[in-house]
């Protein structure tokens, strides 16, 4: 009874016993009676009782294999943290330490295979080494090990592909299998490993005695497998995966037939059960090899269904469904089915929701690497193929930008909903609250220090109050008018950016480059481009030498823009953004050449809704609040010294209207990274005259220079700046991008964007500083010549500063300045050749400045 000195033990003797049923019939009550007995007898084990770890070791084993059956990565998470104090407890020399290594490594190396994060399997194939050296020739659990250790092998392979891993792994399972007798309960497990390892092998050899030896070690390892053993499934699955592989090798039919039975039969049996999305995967690749056997549609259709099957089955969990539906969307495309849409946004949908799920913006970024970066882009060709532009829109906006997608989320307003039902304060309220303690995104960028239980634990917790988050924004779906609460918008509401003047998509796709024109009341207009993605990456990669032939391609958009309009907005995708398009060249027409310079003001936007979000602020009506910083030479690092940036900041001074205008300066002695920050947060306008760092390997690093420190763009997502009115970033690469993942748009000038900045000047390269100051003075005149201050004049103030430049430097062009590193990929001195026919000008005194917003 309660109370008795033994409970604890009795406890743990019924959760085990309970166990082994389930292993025996499959029965998921059994299991989860098995995890409540053992959280009983936990508690009656406190810290400092001798069996503690006893019990927080088979209570992360049934969790570990609750969630083998279900994939509930909180089962798999809290199994890591008990697997990890239970080590603590069982310290060097300990009779158990050997068994606590191998159940932990082998928690670490699932939970990589269901988010891709490498350090932990790094870290079980560590303590599968260590695990395997305390269990010497001769000892009854060198088997396990053996195992263990082969299997993160094979991932690893998997992963890095490196052929040493492979062999090792195999020759590991080959020796464990030896040390397994016939009767032992862990044969077929054994069985199974070392024909899953000869099956990859074969895929990278094409050697047939792998792949027959696979198939008889799956055969064998079926036999002592029941109707409802909980790993029958899987070893269905495993055989049928094999034999598909000889089928396409030989062209043996009945190879064919058998495995689609098999297949079939693993998905019936395992509704419940994680592995159903491997199973709906086998049936896909089967059925397309029926598809190129018999050239029946209805086996392509089969197959297209099965990858929405596996992509839509929500227990595998997000990474092992995002890979799916990746791969429907291959198999779609490359079949032209018509499936190919629903992939594309199935794809998009996961994808986002698995990068939300990482707890900062660096992290995330990390793992947006994992997958195509033009996934967007792809999907968008892939509509306007199938002749729906308003889809291919929609599918852009879905798909980019999804780091500033997700911050955007947590700062949502929901100030109408309160104010139409009162009904809803406490749900707002939830909300706001979640919100905010997700919205963390420099918080938990760093580790180094921390132990791994703690970083373990922290993520734990993110992926908790997201899961919350969701189902709040879930119930506020439910009230009148928020149906669409949080979702992707559609072309409608993106057509709302198109208001104040046209916008033009530029998409470069490897299937296509096309060109989308937006208007506010007209329908979109798609033109196809007459260049290819490879041109376009040519050009970047040959620092714009031959420009003219991608301006060349713009004729036909322009043509639809003849009917003057004063400003027309700019929003590129991958090698685009890499391009100064407002400096496009000449274009014909019957009564002569035309520039569109002269035609139009060109602006840019990083996505429809940062542009739209733009023109929701409420415009400041109390007194103008502008702030100047420069930045001569910062004491850090080694930058060479401006030495034109504390004289551009006395000359805005002097241009500014006294009235309204409050204006406060901080110079080089004074623009401290703290002081900096605080000016930019305190006044709506700002100007920062400064070395400025486009960090490609880690973006969200990019900054300006201040005299102690970088001023980051992690700094500035911290800070409050929403609703400010503009921004001047006069400064190197501010708004050079990654064209390594261009359509994530994380630079400087984006950031400030995005973040609640209505209107932004930046630099697409460097710049030196004699020629900014120049120019910035040319731009605060016209920006003040009526004694007043208007952002949305912002973009005319500089078209008119940029012609104004070229026109005084006609005859003696100023060389470039010797004080910024050029960025590669769009030099200004590549651009030097490309002279404007009507002013003569180098290109690089006027292209370099690009405004962004309103």
């Amino acid at each position: 009874p309660e109370g008795h000195p033994d409970r604890s033990g009795s406890l743990n003797n019924i959760a085990a016993a309970l166990s082994t049923r389930f292993e025996q019939r499959g029965d998921g009550k059994d299991l989860d009676e098995a995890i409540e007995q053992h959280r009983v007898a936990l508690q009656l084990r406190p810290e400092g009782h001798p069996n503690r770890s006893v019990s927080l070791n088979n209570l992360a084993a049934a969790l570990f294999r609750r969630f083998e059956q279900r994939g509930d990565g909180k089962d798999l998470d809290e199994a890591i943290e008990h697997h990890r104090v239970t080590l603590q407890l069982r310290p060097e020399g300990h009779p158990h330490r050997s068994v606590s290594l191998n159940n932990l490594a082998a928690a670490l190396s699932m939970r990589f295979e269901q988010r891709g994060d490498r350090k932990d399997l790094n870290e079980a194939i560590e303590h599968d080494r260590v695990a395997l050296q305390l269990r010497p020739k001769g000892h009854p659990d060198r088997s396990a090990s053996l195992n263990n250790l082969a299997s993160a092998l094979f991932r690893r392979f998997e992963q890095r592909g490196d052929e040493k891993d492979i062999n090792e792994a195999i020759e590991y399972h080959r020796v464990a299998l030896q040390l397994t007798p016939e009767d032992h309960p862990d044969r077929s497990v054994s069985l199974n490993n070392l024909a899953a390892a000869l099956s990859t092998r074969f895929e990278q050899r094409g050697d047939g005695k792998d792949l027959d030896e696979a198939i008889e070690h799956h055969q064998v390892a079926l036999q002592p497998m029941p109707e409802g053993h909980p790993n029958r499934s899987r070893s269905l699955i495993n055989l049928a995966n094999a034999l598909s592989m000889r089928f396409s090798q030989r062209g043996d039919g009945k190879d064919l037939d058998e495995a689609i039975q098999l297949s079939s039969t693993a998905a019936e049996q395992s509704l419940a059960c994680s592995s159903h999305l491997g199973a709906q995967v086998t049936l896909a690749t089967l059925h397309l090899a029926l598809w190129r056997t018999r050239h029946i549609k209805q086996d392509l259709h089969d197959a297209m269904h099965h990858y929405r099957l596996a992509a839509q089955y929500a227990p595998a969990g997000l990474l092992r469904r995002l890979k799916s539906s990746l791969q429907w969307v291959k198999e779609a495309v490359q079949h032209q089915h018509p499936s190919a849409l629903d992939a594309y946004t199935q794809s998009l949908q996961l994808l986002d929701s698995h990068i939300s799920a990482t707890s900062s913006v660096s992290s995330r970024h990390q793992a947006r690497k994992h997958f195509p970066h033009d996934l967007s882009v792809n999907a968008a060709s892939c509509a306007l193929r199938q002749g729906d532009v308003c889809r291919a829109v929609e599918l852009l906006e879905q798909g980019r930008a999804l780091h500033w997608a997700q911050i955007a989320r947590f700062r949502t307003s929901l100030d109408d909903l309160r104010s139409r039902d009162p009904r809803a304060d406490v749900l707002v309220k939830r909300f706001r609250d979640l919100s905010a303690m997700l919205n963390r995104p420099a918080q938990t960028s760093f580790n180094e220090g921390r132990s791994t239980t703690t970083v373990e634990a922290e993520a734990q917790h993110y992926r908790d109050l997201v899961e919350e988050w969701n189902k709040v924004v879930e119930e506020i779906r439910t009230f009148e008018g928020f149906s669409r609460f949080l979702l992707p918008p559609s072309f409608a509401d993106l057509r709302e950016a198109a208001r104040e003047g046209p916008i033009i998509i530029l998409i470069a796709s490897k299937f296509s480059c096309d060109a989308i024109i937006i208007w506010h009341r007209r329908s979109p207009v798609h033109l196809p481009l007459e260049i290819t993605l490879h041109e376009i990456r040519e050009l970047v990669e040959n620092h714009l030498k031959n420009i003219r032939h991608v301006y060349d391609t713009f004729e036909e958009v322009m043509g639809e823009l003849w009917k003057k309009h004063s400003r027309i907005w700019w929003c590129p995708t991958s090698f685009f953004t890499a391009l100064p398009l407002h400096s496009a060249g000449e274009y014909k027409r019957a009564n002569g050449n035309q520039v569109l310079s002269t035609l139009y003001v060109s602006s840019y936007t990083p996505s429809l809704h940062a542009l739209i979000k733009a023109r929701t602020y409420p415009k400041t009506t109390s007194d103008i609040k502008f702030a100047a910083i420069s930045q001569a030479k910062p004491s850090y690092a080694s930058w060479k010294p401006l030495h034109h940036v504390d004289l551009e900041v006395e000359e805005i001074e002097l241009l500014l209207p006294k009235p309204p205008v409050l204006f406060t300066k901080l110079t080089s002695s004074e623009s401290m990274t703290q002081q900096a920050l605080h000016a930019l947060q305190d006044h709506q306008w700002f100007h920062l005259s400064c070395h400025g760092k486009q960090v490609l390997e880690e973006p969200f690093n990019s900054h300006f220079a201040m005299q102690d420190g970088p001023l980051s763009l992690l700094d500035i997502i911290d800070a409050d700046i929403s609703g400010h009115e503009f921004a001047f970033l006069s400064a190197c690469e501010t708004a050079m991008g990654d064209l390594s993942a261009p359509d994530e748009v994380i630079h400087l000038a984006a950031g400030l964007q995005f973040m609640g900045v209505k209107s932004v000047i930046g630099t697409l390269w460097s710049v030196g500083d004699k020629v900014a100051r120049e120019l910035v003075s040319a731009f605060y005149k016209e920006l003040c010549k009526d004694g007043t201050m208007d952002c949305t004049m912002a973009a005319r103030a500089l078209h008119k500063a940029v012609a104004t430049l070229a026109e005084n430097k006609a005859e003696a062009p100023a060389p470039l300045q010797e004080n910024c590193t050029t960025a590669a990929g769009a030099s200004p001195e590549a651009v030097t050749s490309l002279a404007n026919a009507k002013y003569n000008v180098p290109l690089q005194e006027r292209a370099v400045f690009v405004h962004i917003g309103i």
